[in-house]
């Protein structure tokens, strides 16, 4: 995606049927003369907007919605949910297209939390993920609210944290707001390529109860995490889970398929096709399911630990 190839429709729907709702704190601005309708900046009194995305033909439409219920009615259609938190560099257009991506691998329902991240300062965006921390909590309550009201038997929800988006969940536990979640939101959290310090994770992590599982995707060589390792002063949860490990987690390392890389659930890698244990574990995740690890030919366990490792064939 492209602000080029992006409209904004006041009027009426989307002309494809929508799975997307972004949920924005950036600042909206419907009379962009160049057509980029959100800026890099956090919204005033960090206001949240609610946009309808779908793409046909490389073009991209974005539909306002009332409210996040609404919106949610809207691309509900008896699927399961997935709410996803990006990283770090991003603007709207590069959401889009990741979004996408997931929708369009995976067969979801797609939430995402647009955060501003596009920042060429790392340690601004980590400001940011501070000043945010109370829309991402008041998110988890909408989200919430619509699973007891909404969702039908069966239909399940979770969430994907991806990079820095990780460290929503981890200041959320250090600012006390996770002590009043304590009934289930989710199905399954996914911590993918955490940037967050590893050190201490097992004992911050182990405090979450609105999800009936925890999985945490890793890659010891992963490129970007080593920067931010420098960065933030600790090795990475992305590139390695320290002890104590949170014991209701499964850890699935990437690392002996991964290479250096540090997204590998869109489909940008050969491997990705190639390996079925990748699909395996993301798809069951992403539809709220208990992942199945006990296929030799496609995991490693390591002894005595919930750790599974991507085996090459």
């Amino acid at each position: 995606a492209d602000w080029s190839n992006i409209s904004l429709n006041q009027d009426g729907v989307p002309g494809k049927a929508a799975r997307i709702l972004i949920i924005s704190n950036r600042e909206f601005i419907p009379e962009a003369e160049d057509g980029a309708y959100f800026s890099r900046d956090l919204a005033e009194y960090r206001q949240v907007s609610y946009m309808l995305a779908s793409c046909e033909g490389g073009n991209w439409q974005m539909h306002p919605a009332k409210d996040i219920f609404s919106g949610l009615d809207k691309i509900n259609d008896g699927s399961d949910i997935l709410l996803f938190v990006h990283g770090h560099g991003k603007n709207l257009p590069l959401v889009l297209t990741r979004a996408n991506q997931i929708q369009d691998r995976y067969d979801v329902s797609l939430v995402v939390f647009d955060w501003p991240s596009y920042n060429s300062n790392f340690n601004k965006s980590l400001t940011n993920v501070r000043k945010c921390g109370e829309n991402f909590y008041n998110l988890l309550l909408q989200m919430k609210q619509y699973r007891e009201e909404k969702l039908k038997p069966g239909q399940k929800q979770s969430m994907l944290l991806h990079s820095l988006g990780n460290y929503f969940l981890t200041h959320m536990v250090l600012n006390g707001n996770n002590q009043y979640l304590e009934e289930k939101i989710f199905d399954n959290i996914i911590l993918n390529a955490a940037a967050v310090k590893s050190k201490d994770h097992g004992e911050v992590i182990s405090q979450l109860r609105f999800q009936d599982r925890l999985y945490v995707a890793l890659n010891k060589n992963d490129r970007v995490l080593r920067g931010a390792h420098l960065l933030m002063y600790g090795k990475m949860l992305g590139n390695e889970a320290l002890d104590p490990l949170v014991p209701r987690a499964d850890y699935v390392d990437f690392t002996p398929v991964a290479g250096s890389q540090h997204t590998y659930f869109a489909g940008y890698h050969q491997f990705e096709d190639d390996l079925p244990a990748i699909k395996h574990f993301y798809s069951g995740a992403f539809h709220g399911e208990d992942v199945d690890f006990s296929d030799s030919t496609m995991f490693t366990a390591s002894p005595g630990k919930k750790i599974y490792q991507i085996r090459l064939p």
